[in-house]
């Protein structure tokens, strides 16, 4: 059997940085591969490894720009005249991974091998470093057939467009909460194999992605007022407001602290608002109290159980093809996203 060929993509975060000032080490794609399998290398046991570093960053700088530019280096690695690529593995920081797991899931339409994304809690260099470990399962998964965006991070396979930054301490710092991993990673890797999603389409590049998306979450004092002034200023920018509501979607809707009237007002204007839930598990189920079929009532669109990262993202891409409406696309169920 041949050797597989995993392109890894270093992009930055807190797995290529030095020690012990902390720094971003600016180094070309050749030096950065050779430290990686200097530190780890069972990585050429695993497969044939080639690197690309596209940037550098913080994941705090990582934005719907380099979502684009990444989605399409990975589809230029699939690309059928180019060099055999098996599979990809993008080395991230871990505080903005979940969205561009969740980007990467829409735009890279009939994925047809896996394309996985890890980082770590402390440095390569550093004594009791989780990175070794996470990057070497990372390269594995890359091997597999898994032909999904997912994240490998601890001891867990999980579904991108379902996983969650969850601990900004803890080694396990991504779970997927409303969904099971995919897989476990002990002393095998062990996948749950009739999960895993299989391409109904040929391969496509879906990159494009609207801009105009805002994030409010809702406060017991909220006032409403101050929600229609700052809207009223953005006119014609905000096309999509993502509302984290509490519990099951609901928001106040009494007295001066009501926000319904302010969310219809918006519907009215033409903005989607796409309401999600504050709570780590469970859904935005809109119709099962009077505070949620309000909302429903004046016009807003259910996220079900799509984390916010998940819907966040989405209302991008889907801004980005408006062959279907915002509301139809979150009807549909693109990556797995959303539960039944």
């Amino acid at each position: 059997m041949s050797r597989k060929r995993i392109v890894l993509f270093h992009t930055g975060g807190t797995l290529g940085m030095a020690l012990p000032e902390g720094r971003r080490l600016d180094l070309g794609p050749r030096d950065h591969l050779q430290r990686l399998l200097a530190r780890v290398p069972e990585l050429c046991e695993i497969a044939d490894i080639d690197l690309v570093a596209p940037w550098n960053l913080d994941s705090s700088d990582v934005g719907p720009a380099h979502w684009q530019q990444l989605a399409d280096a990975i589809a230029a690695q699939f690309a059928a005249d180019g060099p055999r690529c098996d599979g990809v593995v993008v080395i991230h920081g871990t505080d903005t991974m979940a969205y561009t797991a969740s980007a990467l899931a829409f735009m890279l339409r009939g994925l047809d091998r896996p394309v996985v994304l890890t980082g770590s809690q402390r440095p390569l260099e550093a004594w009791r470093t989780d990175a070794r470990a996470n990057l070497a399962a990372a390269v594995e998964c890359a091997t597999l057939d898994v032909p999904e965006v997912t994240v490998v991070f601890g001891d867990r396979v999980l579904r991108g467009c379902r996983a969650t930054k969850v601990d900004a301490n803890d080694y396990q710092a991504f779970d997927s909460p409303n969904e099971a991993p995919l897989g476990r990673i002990g002393v095998s890797v062990d996948l749950d194999a009739a999960r895993i999603r299989r391409p109904m389409q040929a391969f496509a590049l879906a990159r494009d992605l609207g801009t105009g998306v805002l994030g409010m979450t809702v406060f017991p004092g909220l006032d409403p007022a101050m929600l229609d002034g700052m809207l009223a200023h953005a006119a014609g920018r905000v096309r999509v407001v993502l509302v984290r509501a509490f519990g099951m979607g609901n928001v106040p809707i009494l007295g001066g602290a009501g926000l319904v009237g302010a969310i219809g007002r918006l519907v009215a204007r033409g903005t989607d608002v796409v309401v999600t839930t504050q709570c780590l598990r469970g859904r935005a189920q809109l119709d099962l109290y009077p505070n949620g079929r309000a909302l429903l009532d004046a016009g807003a669109i259910g996220a079900g159980d799509m984390t916010f990262e998940a819907a966040a993202t989405k209302a991008m891409w889907a801004l980005g093809h408006p062959d279907r409406s915002v509301r139809l696309w979150f009807g549909a169920d693109l990556a797995g996203e959303v539960g039944a």
